[in-house]
């Protein structure tokens, strides 16, 4: 739709104009009579001797609160009349033929632009040139009740946007100011949010506990933007800090823009011995499509390894140093689930590809990486209580530096620790550590390039208690982490990483405490590679995210 073609499309139009003229005229079916006020029921009984108290009392009190009762009960009685036909009136013209040909805002909201608010309401007018998903609207109204329909339809659409607090809207339909008949103009009253959002609290996940601040201005720019910073402390990310813009794109609640700086300084010294500190960007295109969530995104982050702890194996000294990425990546994400823990439908896939080695990226820093997870969960069968849970991880890193060189002691060069992907710890594959599958040095887990991981497991109701958010929980969980040989064909390194994978089995005790799931396990590995980190026995896990 050219907003500049010589008799284009209608558009939403903003005005500070408010008619207030009646529909009454031109219903088909004519509006009821109104009777003279004093003619309806509640006040003739009123001036009837002996209604004003009951038979036989003489208390004022009681006299007096019974006819206050009795004209409320009459009141109530005449109001719900009075609805029961209009509701007949405007019934009976659902089918009228009707058109809705513009789209009114009174009075205009105080921040939000102009140009804005016609690009987020014009497609409801008429068509547009945007692919459909940016602004779902149903086919242009040519009856009352589809014009009624379009109207629920761009509630909900502007209420995705979260500027306006569309519980409080109002809407009304008022004659075209064209003075055509079976025209109307749509008419509504929105109310912006409170533009300043501060909230504190806390937060648990991936085994880990912390506080938060967020600090948020809505509607920053007067187009839908958000201008928000986050701070948090916790037990293993030490700090975090992210300060972001985010704009919607074409006015549409479902394309966005995003640029985002950030500061994270993690705590790894329970599984390698260091702590990292990651600063840098992000710009982010994201987009919600009916086939799922899609994520362009571009970084650029500059990692240090430091805070050695005094038992810190050579592995991880030898990689102690600061490092760059760029890199872009996109992401897809598609959840159909009906719940997360114990589904009945749908699945979750979610799989990223990752181009690292643009301009400003260290040497090693220069590869491709694709990052798979899926998960499904059925009822064992039709109408039972049981629910069988199965998911899945795969991490494929394949480096692109150059692939002569060694490090200082003479050991192949090898991909970053920031890079490489770690497997293990209770919300992982249980039965390890964190990060305990894979290669180690001393007690450091050192990850891997390639890595992948399979999980089943079947929940159960506590006897009598099927009611309770607690469930009975039997897994099995499987998985391996090796590092890319660069001397062997992909297919080779491939091979080996599906072969002769770690096995663990155990049961316990998963509470749903929404969002959040904990899970008290025992947990047994049956297979093993040698050097990997065991942890044989109970293990508790708290996280949105479970293998």
């Amino acid at each position: 739709m050219d907003p500049h073609a010589e008799g284009g499309p209608p558009k939403a139009e903003v005005a500070e104009v408010d008619v207030e003229i009646g529909l009454k005229e031109r219903l088909a079916v004519p509006p009821p009579v109104l009777s003279p006020l004093l003619a309806s029921s509640i006040f003739r009984n009123a001036r009837e001797p002996g209604w004003d108290k009951p038979v036989e009392e003489t208390d004022p009190e009681k006299v007096r609160a019974f006819q206050q009762e009795e004209f409320e009960r009459q009141l109530r009685g005449e109001y719900e009349a009075a609805q029961q036909r209009v509701g007949e009136v405007v019934h009976g013209n659902m089918d009228r033929p009707m058109r809705l040909t513009s789209i009114r805002l009174a009075p205009p909201p105080p921040t939000t632009r102009t140009g804005f608010l016609d690009h987020l309401l014009s497609p409801f007018l008429g068509p547009s040139r945007l692919p459909s998903w940016l602004h779902p609207t149903p086919p242009p109204p040519t009856t009352l009740h589809e014009i009624l329909l379009t109207t629920k339809a761009l509630v909900q659409h502007v209420d995705q946007l979260n500027v306006f607090d569309m519980e409080r809207v109002r809407i009304r339909l008022e004659p075209s100011p064209s003075g055509e008949p079976n025209e109307v103009e749509l008419v509504l009253g929105l109310r912006e949010k409170g533009r300043v959002f501060l909230k504190a609290g806390t937060e648990f996940g991936a085994n880990e506990g912390g506080g938060n601040v967020t600090a948020r201005l809505r509607n920053a720019l007067g187009g839908g933007e958000s201008l928000e910073f986050n701070a948090s402390l916790g037990t293993k990310t030490k700090s975090a800090y992210q300060a972001s813009l985010t704009a919607p794109v074409f006015s549409s609640p479902y394309l966005s823009f995003c640029l985002s700086a950030f500061s994270v300084d993690r705590d790894n010294t329970a599984f390698a011995s260091h702590r990292e500190l990651q600063q840098g960007a992000r710009v982010q295109l994201s987009a919600i499509s009916p086939w799922g969530v899609h994520d362009v995104q571009y970084e650029y982050v500059q990692r240090d390894i430091s805070h050695l702890a005094p038992r810190a194996s050579a592995s991880v000294r030898a990689l102690a140093n600061p490092t760059t990425k760029s890199s872009i990546s996109h992401t897809w994400t598609s959840d159909t689930r009906d719940d997360p823990y114990l589904g009945t439908t749908g699945r979750l896939f979610k799989a990223t590809h990752e181009y690292a080695g643009l301009p400003g990226s260290s040497e090693r820093a220069h590869f491709l990486k694709s990052t798979t997870q899926s998960h499904a969960g059925r009822q064992l069968y039709p109408g039972s209580d049981l629910f069988v849970s199965v998911s899945s991880f795969t991490s494929l890193l394949y480096p692109l530096w150059a692939r002569t060189g060694a490090t200082s002691d003479g050991a192949p060069a090898s991909t970053y620790l920031s890079d490489r992907t770690y497997l293990g710890g209770p919300n992982s594959v249980r039965g390890w550590k964190v990060g305990g599958l894979g290669l180690t040095d001393r007690m450091d887990s050192l990850g891997g390039d390639l890595a992948y991981a399979v999980g089943a497991s079947l929940f159960a109701p506590v006897p009598s208690k099927e009611h309770w958010p607690l469930k009975i929980h039997t897994f099995i969980n499987a998985g391996k982490v090796v590092r890319y040989d660069v001397d062997n064909s992909f297919a080779d390194n491939i091979a080996k990483m599906y072969s002769n994978p770690s096995l663990s089995v155990g049961v316990g005790l998963m509470y749903r405490f929404d969002p959040l799931r904990v899970e008290l396990n025992f947990s047994m590995p049956l297979i093993a590679r040698r050097g990997e980190r065991l942890a044989r026995g109970l293990s508790i896990g708290v996280g949105v995210d479970f293998l």
